[in-house]
């Protein structure tokens, strides 16, 4: 009515910073904590400003998890909301997936429950569809048992990039769902080492695990470090902590590719040997099993071909060098986008409204007319916008 710019914050999770609007009112979130597990019918309820660590812990108390955040200080809401990648993906499916009601705020004030029995539409959009219909204010979620797990890393000298990366795109084909999600990054260590590593998460028995993990360790050259080893899950959930620090300046390209062919690995390879900042990382990864086995419709997250995801993750301190980071992401991106199909909405950054239909594919006339009925006047826009047909500003 008064014409008020308004964003959601939950616990955090918006690389393009969209949780924030200068001008405007934000809705902070951040203090709707509070995770109630029930470890009989294997679920658990948490406020909007939950973040994964806090969720996961709470959950781990029962020997419980679901498919979650990969970073313990990304908030449960904005990620599931989007879709949610985790390391859980190929036995368990998506976060949103996982969501079995959520409690909503829309724009005229309602305040509703959307489950499978009660506001079926907008269910099925918040499954994905980001934060445009409404303010979410807690998610119940379905809830698995999930014990000691295989995680860390395997590294080789950045000489060995194409290597790794032909390797991946055999062995990943192959495995089974137990094998959550697994990928290959190049990132920089601590004493300015710039390494190529193939970082897998697998959930179920150990020895298996370590039988189906073995080639990593055989088939390619002798590896500089070697930290793959059992762990707590939550341990394997705050693996990319110290990689995301508050303060630092971040800037994504993103979208999902075929297979590492030639072309790719080529291009992957020359890009990441001139990488402008030691914190950037460049990430690929293999998403597969239960996360395809759902139909593309059936929630608002419409990705469910087995592929590669491609994140270069472009990561600096000085504001001075901002122009010089966002560009290389750019010019990596340029040249891969032409092998890349959809993106993940999540993983999108600020000034990318071009790439929102792409994103949703063939599920964003649905969300638009879900959008129609929840929020005409697009009350809730500072996010990855899906426009209601007619708006008022």
């Amino acid at each position: 009515r008064n014409n008020v710019l308004v964003s959601i914050k939950g616990g955090g999770h918006s690389i393009a910073g969209l949780g924030l609007c200068d001008g405007g009112l934000t809705i902070d979130l951040t203090s709707l904590k509070g995770v109630s597990v029930d470890p009989v019918e294997k679920t658990a309820r948490a406020g909007a400003g939950v973040t994964w660590g806090e969720f996961d812990h709470e959950a781990q108390l029962h020997g419980l998890a679901t498919t979650g955040g990969e970073v313990s200080t990304t908030g449960i809401s904005g990620l599931t909301l989007g879709g949610g990648i985790g390391w859980l993906l190929g036995k368990f499916g998506t976060s949103c997936d996982n969501l079995i009601s959520a409690d909503v705020v829309t724009a005229d004030g309602d305040f509703l429950t959307a489950n499978a029995d009660q506001n079926k539409d907008l269910f099925w959009a918040l499954r994905g569809g980001g934060g445009n219909f409404g303010v979410v204010t807690s998610l119940m979620y379905k809830l698995h048992p999930v014990g000691r797990v295989l995680g860390g890393f395997v590294a080789w000298p950045t000489a060995k990039t194409s290597e790794v990366l032909g390797f991946l795109q055999d062995f990943a084909q192959e495995l089974p769902d137990e094998v959550g999600k697994i990928g290959a990054e190049v990132i920089t260590t601590r004493d300015g080492k710039p390494i190529v590593i193939i970082r897998p998460g697998y959930i179920g028995p150990i020895d298996e695990g370590e039988r189906l993990l073995a080639p990593i360790r055989r088939r390619i050259a002798k590896p500089l470090y070697d930290n793959m080893r059992p762990m707590t899950y939550e341990a394997l959930q705050t693996q990319r902590d110290a990689y995301w620090p508050w303060g630092r300046q971040n800037y994504f390209k993103s979208g999902f590719v075929d297979d590492l062919s030639d072309g790719f690995i080529e291009t992957y390879r020359a890009h990441t040997e001139n990488v402008p900042s030691p914190h950037s990382q460049i990430a690929v990864e293999y998403y597969h099993g239960a996360y395809c086995r759902a139909r593309t419709d059936e929630v608002a997250y419409p990705h469910r071909q087995k592929a590669w995801s491609l994140a270069i993750g472009a990561s600096w301190v000085d504001s001075s060098q901002s122009e010089r980071n966002i560009r290389w992401a750019r010019d990596f991106w340029r040249e891969i986008e032409p092998l890349s199909g959809g993106v993940y909405v999540n993983f999108m950054s600020e000034g990318e409204d071009d790439r929102i239909r792409i994103a949703y594919g063939k599920n964003y006339p649905r969300l638009v007319s879900v959008k129609n009925k929840y929020d005409p006047t697009n009350l809730f826009r500072v996010n990855e916008n899906v426009k209601p047909t007619v708006a008022s500003f």
